[in-house]
Order: C-alpha cells, then structure tokens, then sequence
C-alpha cells in the first residue's frame, strides 16, 4: 500500500510554499500502515526520550500528533494526560478514535499562540513534524511558554533539513538567552530503514530543557 503514496521529497520541497493539509489528506488513510512497512520508530524513540525526563502522571503536549503514533508510544509508557494537536482533520479523527489522548484540537503549529495558557504542560513532544515548518523559531518560542519551568521538549528534524534551516544557530540562540538548555542532540539515525531510496536518509533527536527566569 505504500507504494501508492507519492509525497513530495522534503529536502527538494520549498516549506514556504509546502500545502500540509492536502500532503496529509491523501497520507492518513495509509499513514500507519506505510509507516510500519518502512520500519519508522521515531515515535518509539521519542517517547523513550521523554519518559527518562518526565514522569509519567505528567501532562504532554503531542505537536503534530498526527494519527496518534506518538500518543500510542506513551500510553504504553503509563502517560494518561496527552493532548494531541494537528494540522490535519483527517489525521486527527484517527488521533481521537484511538483513545490516548484527553483531549485533541485542531492547530496548525506555524500559527502562534496556541489556545493553552502559559506553562501548561510538563513537556513536549514533536516527532517528524519540523521537517513541514520553514521557520522553527516562533514555534520553539511557544513550545518554551507551554512548559513549565524545568520540563522538557523532544522534537526530531531530518539532518540535511536540520543544517539547511540553521537549526544550530536558533538553537544556541535560545541558550543564551537562558531559555533552553541542551541535553541532548543524537547522531544522526536512519529513520525509514526499509523505504527504498531512503537508506542514507537520517533524522536528528533532540532533548531540551526549558529554563525559565524566575520573575
């Protein structure tokens, strides 16, 4: 079935002009199957990440939750407290039918703010959805004003789009602002083992801690 997909190559793909929406409206309904059929943990991964961090009676929010892969992952972790954000209604409708998130809303993530008050969750969970966003900053900013203070954000992005967008200079920027602190950045890791022509394709993982200044 995954064979039937074809789904513009990110790193030859302008992300300002990138149509999320319609990009996943013909994915969802072959979304977790292809996935599985690639061989794609991210979701797995991350959600180890975070639960080294965050304790488990913890709130999270899934960013770019789409089916519901990453709420999936955490739940079997022993997290009860998801909310799930998407761009994509029809990604979403799969995220809510799979019962592991208290709540689900419809967002798209380039848009900020997002309807939650400040420091509303323990951490945050963003997997495989940087790589569809051209300007990570405003949403690294909004991620950093949900947290609470010393909670934590995981978030993923493809290598060649990680250096392509300057990831390590926004980043750097937010630690010298005192506003995030690095714990962790991965070597690169082939994310779609058994995807043919993705074999030299590599997704970075990475761990922050927000570190915010007491007023």
């Amino acid at each position: 079935m995954s064979g039937t997909l074809s789904l513009s190559d990110l790193s030859q793909t302008d992300l300002h002009q990138l149509d999320v929406v319609d990009r996943y409206t013909q994915f969802a309904p072959v979304y977790n199957q292809s996935v599985d059929d690639w061989g794609y943990q991210c979701f797995r991964t991350s959600a180890a990440a975070l639960r080294h961090y965050v304790p488990a009676d913890q709130s999270v929010l899934d960013a770019g939750c789409g089916t519901g892969l990453v709420g999936q992952a955490l739940s079997a972790l022993g997290y009860d407290d998801l909310t799930g954000i998407d761009i994509s209604p029809e990604m979403l409708a799969q995220a809510e039918a799979s019962g592991y998130y208290r709540q689900v809303r419809r967002q798209d993530l380039s848009q900020t703010p997002y309807g939650f008050a400040d420091n509303s969750f323990a951490g945050v969970a963003c997997v495989g959805v940087f790589s569809l966003i051209a300007d990570p900053t405003p949403v690294l900013r909004e991620f950093y004003r949900l947290t609470r203070s010393q909670g934590y954000l995981v978030f993923t992005q493809q290598e060649m789009l990680f250096e392509q967008y300057a990831y390590g200079d926004i980043l750097r920027g937010f630690e010298e602002r005192g506003e995030l602190r690095c714990e962790s950045i991965s070597e690169p890791v082939v994310y779609l083992p058994n995807r043919e022509g993705y074999a030299d394709r590599k997704v970075i993982y990475c761990v922050y801690q927000v570190t915010k200044r007491k007023a």
